[in-house]
C-alpha cells in the first residue's frame, strides 16, 4: 500500500479512533455544521451501514470539544470549542430479542453511571426524564441527546403486531421524556432506519424535524462521486491494476454496482459500506446486502401478498415515504426506508411532490433477484442459475411446451395469497428471474413506437415477451392479444437486421399460455 494513503475505515463507526489511527474521514463537517447552527430537534432516517453511527459519533466529538480531532477539517475553524456540552447518547441497534423494558432499562443505567448519577425514579419514562434533568444540572449546561437505531427493537419483530404495538406503547412514554424537558436540551438528534406514522404510538417523536429528506443534508451520509475520487483515489488505482482495468473503466464499474442512492432526486450517493469493503478485498459482490439487509425485511417478505412494488419503478408521495406503520405495512415506504429503492427523480410540477422510485444500483438489483425471489420461489440459487440453459434451449426450439414447465418450476412454490391479481406482477417476477439468470435487457424501454413488456437485446436472437394475465378470458385469446400487439406496434423495427424471436407469455389462474415466434 501506498505510504501516503490512509487506512481503509472497515468496520469503525467512531470518529475518534477514525481520526487518530489514520484512517480515512470523508469531510462532512459542512454539513454538520449547518444541521448544529440551524436545527435543534431532528430525526434522520437511511439504511443500515450508511454512515449513522458515524455521524453522531462525530456530533458527539463537537459538542465536547475535542478540536484537535478536526484539524484540517471544514469545520475546525468555524466552531467555538470552548463552548463544551454534556452528551446523552444511546445505541439502540444492539437489541436482538427479550425484555425491550430491560434493554432500554439498561441503556439508561449505563449512561447514568457513565455520569455518576443516581437515578430515583421506576418507570422508564420517569427514569430517562429525570436522567436528562440532573445531567444538565450537574453541569449546569444543557444535554445534547444523540440515539442511533431508536426503531430497532420495532424492527426486530413486524411479524408479531402484539409485541409491536405493545413495545410502541412503551417506547412513546421514554421518548415523549424528550420533549417534556426541552428546557434542558440543547441538540437532539434520533436515527433509524425508519420514521413511524404520525398515527401511531410514536406520536412523542413528531415534534423532531424530519431532515430526511431535507436538500440540505442530502448528502450527510454517503459518498458523492468528487467525494470518492478524492479520498479514495490510490485505492480506485490499486482496484484498477488488480482487476487490469483502466482507471475511467474501474470508476464505471464502481458507479454502476454501489452508486446510485438519492434522497433528494438530484444528488447521488455511493453505499459507503460496500464502497469500502470493494477497496479491501477488490471483489464486485453485494457486499451490503448480508450485513445491511435487515432481518426484519427478508421475514416481511414471505408474507406479502403482491411483489411487483418490489420489482418494478413505484411513484409515491411524501407522506408515504417519511412515515411507516408497523401495524400497517406498505411494501413501497418499507422498501424505500430500508435502503432497496432510491428517489430518482421529484416531479415538483404538482402541489404535493411526486417521488419516482427505483432500485439505486446493480448491487441492490442482484441482491434482491438472488435472495427476495428465492424468498418467494423457496428454489435454491443453485436450481434458479441451472434454468438459463434449458430456457435459452427452449425458447430458440420454440418449445412451448417445454418453456411452460420451466417456468412452472419456478412459479409452483409461490404461495396463492402472494401472487399478484395482473399481469405485472408476472411480468416484474419473470423479468428478475431472466436478469438473476444473466440475461441482459429492459423491462417497459420507452420508444417511439410504445413500451415493449420485456426486451433481452443484448442475446442473438434478441427476444422480446409480451404479457397478459386474466381470470376470465381465455389463453388462446390472451396470446392473440399480445401478437397482435406487438405487431401493430412493429418492435422488431427497433432492431433492423437482427434476428427476433416475439414470445407471448400468458397467465390464468394456475394455467400458462405461451407462444414463440421467429422472425429470421
Amino acid at each position: 500500500m501506498n505510504n501516503k494513503m490512509k487506512k481503509l475505515p472497515k468496520g469503525i463507526p467512531t470518529f475518534q479512533e477514525l481520526i487518530e489511527d489514520n484512517y480515512i474521514y470523508v469531510d462532512k463537517t459542512k454539513d454538520v455544521y449547518t444541521l448544529l447552527k440551524n436545527d435543534k430537534l431532528n430525526f434522520l432516517s437511511r439504511p443500515r451501514r450508511f454512515g449513522k453511527s458515524l455521524l453522531l459519533s462525530t456530533i458527539e466529538e463537537i459538542f465536547k470539544g475535542n478540536k484537535e480531532l478536526f484539524k484540517d477539517l471544514y469545520i475546525y475553524d468555524k466552531w467555538d470549542w470552548n463552548d463544551i456540552y454534556p452528551v446523552l447518547s444511546m445505541d439502540m441497534s444492539g437489541y436482538k430479542e427479550g425484555s425491550v423494558q430491560e434493554f432500554i432499562n439498561d441503556k439508561i443505567n449505563r449512561v447514568s453511571y457513565r455520569f455518576k448519577i443516581k437515578l430515583e425514579s421506576k418507570s422508564l419514562n420517569q427514569r430517562f426524564a429525570e436522567l436528562i434533568e440532573k445531567i444538565h444540572n450537574f453541569h449546569d449546561k444543557k444535554v445534547v441527546i444523540l440515539i442511533d437505531e431508536y426503531d430497532s427493537p420495532i424492527l426486530s419483530n413486524l411479524n408479531d403486531p402484539e409485541f409491536v404495538e405493545d413495545t410502541q406503547k412503551l417506547l412513546n412514554g421514554v421518548y415523549s421524556a424528550i420533549k417534556e424537558n426541552d428546557r434542558f436540551i440543547k441538540f437532539v438528534l434520533v436515527t433509524g432506519i425508519s420514521k413511524f406514522s404520525k398515527v401511531s404510538a410514536f406520536s412523542a417523536l413528531n415534534h423532531l424535524t424530519d431532515i430526511t429528506l431535507s436538500e440540505n443534508y442530502s448528502c450527510i451520509c454517503g459518498y458523492t462521486q468528487k467525494e470518492l475520487e478524492t479520498y479514495f483515489n490510490g485505492y480506485i488505482e490499486e482496484l484498477a491494476d488488480h482487476r487490469q482495468y483502466s482507471y475511467e473503466n474501474a470508476l464505471d464499474n464502481i458507479k454502476f454496482w454501489y452508486d446510485g442512492y438519492s434522497w433528494d432526486g438530484e444528488n447521488n450517493l455511493y453505499n459507503p459500506y460496500s464502497t469500502i469493503l470493494l477497496f479491501y478485498d477488490k471483489k464486485f459482490i453485494d457486499h451490503w446486502f448480508e450485513t445491511g439487509t435487515p432481518r426484519f425485511l427478508i421475514d416481511f417478505a414471505s408474507h406479502v401478498k403482491d411483489i411487483s412494488p418490489i420489482l418494478e419503478p413505484s411513484i409515491m408521495y411524501k407522506d408515504d415515504l417519511d412515515n411507516f406503520d408497523p401495524l400497517n405495512i406498505e411494501e413501497t415506504t418499507l422498501l424505500f426506508q430500508a435502503g432497496y429503492l432510491t428517489i430518482k427523480n421529484i416531479d415538483k410540477t404538482y402541489d404535493e411532490y411526486e417521488y419516482e422510485l427505483y432500485l439505486p444500483n446493480y448491487e441492490v438489483e442482484k441482491a434482491l433477484t438472488k435472495n427476495l425471489v428465492k424468498t418467494y420461489t423457496q428454489l435454491p440459487i443453485k436450481k434458479l442459475i441451472s434454468a438459463r440453459k434449458k430456457f435459452w434451449k427452449q425458447v430458440n426450439a420454440g418449445d412451448c411446451e417445454g418453456l411452460k414447465e420451466t417456468i412452472m418450476e419456478y412459479l409452483i412454490p409461490i404461495a396463492n395469497k402472494q401472487r399478484g391479481q395482473n399481469e405485472n406482477f408476472y411480468h416484474a417476477l419473470i423479468f428478475k428471474w431472466l436478469t438473476s439468470l444473466g440475461f441482459e435487457g429492459y423491462s417497459n424501454p420507452p420508444t417511439y413506437i410504445g413500451e415493449m413488456d420485456v426486451v433481452l437485446d443484448k442475446t442473438d436472437p434478441i427476444i422480446i415477451i409480451e404479457f397478459k394475465q386474466s381470470k376470465t378470458s381465455s389463453i388462446e385469446y390472451m396470446i392473440n392479444e399480445a401478437f397482435n400487439q406487438m405487431n401493430k406496434k412493429q418492435y422488431e423495427k427497433l432492431y433492423k437486421g437482427k434476428n427476433i424471436i416475439k414470445m407471448a407469455l400468458v397467465f390464468k389462474n394456475d394455467e400458462i399460455g405461451c407462444k414463440i415466434e421467429k422472425n429470421f
